[in-house]
């Protein structure tokens, strides 16, 4: 009774998670073992054979390039945000405030508005493409549009700031003590930098990349707006099959398969932050 009344206040979060997280993935889980008749309707027959099409090489190129798209703007905001985070967490306390506020002003606005910010100033059209041709570097609209590169643009520039948060986080909570030991001691800054600084910094790398890269592999409206359709990424494919293709099932099954990417990276995050703790970084 005793373990009932200290478990009681986790019992309203846990039926809430039930019900908007496990339901729905119950449900998902169920639909991918399911088929679909010529018009769309869902027949309840027991299949496989939505998993086997995810290993089709169209498909598979799909779940490739969500997956290299995910890596990249992983990469690219923790190569921008590392240097930001360190040089924020260094600042005194109001220009430290001044630079958070600055870093998440851009959730106050809609992620829609600032995709379309994009193709206003990418676009054949666009801010750049006129300047460019004012000045006469150019004679006619360079095509930035519509690419792989433009997607990893939007991506990074709509996810960096989750990567700047978490590595600000970890860098905020170093012991300068050490920093100052290793100095002392005679090691450089570089050195300081590879054998201290990064080590403990390592679960906020590990947490800003899995923070951005698991919204990756589904930001389907970037995809579609900056690439216009050239290049197919889960998010897209999924989207199309629901609302075009009628074909539940199969978007079902691909979606269990970028859950499956998802706690792949949860898991080595898990690894990461529990090899940190038991100090194997060092």
């Amino acid at each position: 009774m005793k373990r009932i009344k200290q478990n009681a206040p986790a019992i309203p979060i846990l039926v809430w998670i039930g019900l908007l997280v496990g339901i729905p993935l119950i449900y998902v889980l169920m639909l991918s073992l399911l088929s679909r008749d010529n018009l769309g309707n869902i027949v309840f027959e027991f299949t496989l054979d939505n998993y086997r099409r995810i290993f089709d090489p169209v498909y598979l190129k799909v779940f490739l390039n969500s997956f290299l798209l995910a890596t990249l703007t992983g990469l690219i905001t923790l190569f921008i945000g590392y240097p930001v985070a360190y040089f924020t967490a260094g600042l005194e306390p109001r220009k430290r405030s001044y630079a958070i506020v600055l870093i998440i002003l851009p959730f106050w606005i809609s992620s829609l508005l600032r995709t379309y910010g994009w193709i206003i100033l990418l676009g054949n059209t666009g801010l750049l493409n006129n300047l460019l041709m004012k000045l006469n570097i150019i004679n006619a609209p360079l095509p930035m549009m519509y690419s792989f590169g433009t997607v990893l643009v939007g991506t990074t520039y709509m996810l960096i700031p989750f990567m700047i948060i978490a590595i600000f986080n970890s860098v905020d909570k170093l012991d300068r003590s050490l920093l100052e030991a290793s100095s002392d001691l005679g090691a450089g800054k570089w050195r300081t930098f590879f054998k201290i600084t990064l080590p403990l910094t390592m679960p906020g790398i590990a947490g800003g990349f899995t923070l951005v890269f698991i919204p990756s592999l589904g930001m389907f409206f970037i995809s579609d707006l900056l690439g216009g359709g050239q290049n197919i990424f889960l998010g897209n494919l999924i989207n199309s099959l629901v609302t075009k293709g009628r074909n539940r099932p199969l978007a079902s099954a691909f979606s269990v398969g970028m859950i499956g990417l998802v706690l792949l990276v949860l898991f080595i995050y898990s690894r990461i932050t529990k090899n940190k703790k038991e100090g194997l970084f060092l």
